[in-house]
């Protein structure tokens, strides 16, 4: 019989995802009141995390937390064989029960990460993100320290369940990558670790570690001007990204002195199909009358747009790349598999992830100029199939 079943039919805490309160303080405060009114014995087990996370639909880590403040609070205690016990340990060995409450007190809480679950789990943006976790998941396992994932519900604002997190003492650092901006000046002023990954928050006294996109572009430039390509368009998605992108790319081309120009943008929803893609690019480079002045080298946002575009102008008849050479962005890992195969700008997110993961360790232990400091990692050109001298 489980620790669920042995105390009564009405067990488990009603959970109210909408009320804005955190689970993890409404999990606590149903078993806190219950231990408080002797409902829950002295030496009864409570339920397991795994357990208790799989009958609520909860993730078992927003279990332990909860139990965490039971423990903090003396109501339980907590042991690695037996499981979260209610009351005080036991007095028949005072010396074991100094031990694992000073065990306890000592453990520190987690780093963390706040994420939102995507909607699909082959979208291309989250093996992207599986690099850079990969990097801060081998950077924290080499100093012993723990590293906590936590999920965003749907709809849920991001700063709300930094807030929770920050104020339950639920974490004692963060990193982040890609949280909101009110999220991102709550911890700047509340003043709590936090390193900023893949963007640039040095000015307001916030370590960050980034990708020298500029550079990365300035290479792809003097690629295309070695190819002889002379007139280029970018193509983007309707996002809050395609500004910044485009700008990179144009910095890259003034740093890189060539004559190769950049007139002309396009821009497609972020799920076009093929025919919307065709449209603005014929949009964008003019009637078929004016082909000898069509541009002949195409920037895309990304690698997962870049795809999508061959396969759209293949389907109009168009070959990738003796008619128009493409240069995507993030070398993601279908596109040194995609045929042709993707020239393309690559960031070392497993490397960058390694590097926020010791940076934040080394703010946590207070080392000597660990705050406000940026690392910056090199963009390179990975050239492959999709680029080639124009056919004039």
């Amino acid at each position: 019989m489980s620790a669920i079943q042995e105390e009564g039919g009405d067990s488990l805490p009603r959970l109210d995802f909408d009320s804005g309160q955190s689970l993890i303080v409404q999990v606590a405060e149903f078993y806190r009141d219950r231990i408080r009114r002797g409902l829950i014995p002295k030496g009864r087990r409570l339920p397991t995390c795994l357990e208790l996370g799989c009958s609520l639909g909860l993730a078992p880590q927003t279990v332990d937390r909860a139990f965490g403040l039971l423990a903090r609070e003396g109501l339980v205690h907590r042991r690695r064989a037996r499981g979260t016990i209610v009351g005080d340990p036991t007095r028949a060995s005072p010396s074991h029960q100094f031990a694992a409450t000073r065990r306890y007190r000592t453990a520190a809480p987690p780093v963390s990460m706040v994420v939102r679950r995507p909607a699909n789990h082959q979208d291309s943006g989250r093996l992207l993100f599986n690099d850079y976790l990969n990097g801060l998941i081998e950077g924290f396992d080499a100093w012993k320290s723990r590293f906590e994932i936590a999920y965003l519900r749907p709809d849920q604002p991001d700063v709300d369940l930094v807030r929770t997190l920050v104020e339950m003492r639920q974490t004692r650092g963060f990193i982040n990558l890609g949280l909101d901006a009110e999220a991102t000046e709550y911890l700047i002023r509340a003043k709590v670790p936090m390193v900023m990954l893949n963007a640039d928050l040095t000015d307001r006294g916030t370590t960050s570690v980034i990708a020298d996109h500029v550079h990365g572009y300035r290479e792809a430039w003097i690629h295309a001007e070695e190819l002889g390509h002379r007139h280029a368009i970018f193509l983007g998605a309707e996002d809050a990204a395609f500004a910044g992108r485009l700008r990179e790319c144009r910095a890259g081309r003034q740093l890189a002195g060539v004559a190769c120009r950049l007139d002309q943008t396009a821009r497609v929803s972020s799920d076009a199909d093929a025919g919307e893609i065709w449209g603005a690019l014929r949009a964008a480079l003019g009637p078929r009358t004016r082909r000898a002045a069509w541009p002949t080298l195409l920037f895309v946002q990304n690698d997962a747009l870049a795809l999508r575009v061959i396969r759209a102008l293949e389907e109009y008849c168009r070959e990738i790349p003796r008619d128009l050479s493409v240069i995507g962005f993030d070398d993601s890992p279908i596109a040194r598999h995609f045929h042709p195969a993707l020239t393309t700008l690559a960031k070392p997110r497993l490397k960058m992830g390694l590097a926020a993961s010791q940076l934040l360790l080394d703010l946590l232990a207070h080392r000597v100029g660990s705050t406000d400091r940026r690392q910056v990692f090199p963009v390179r050109l990975i050239s492959r199939e999709t680029t080639t001298p124009p056919k004039h």
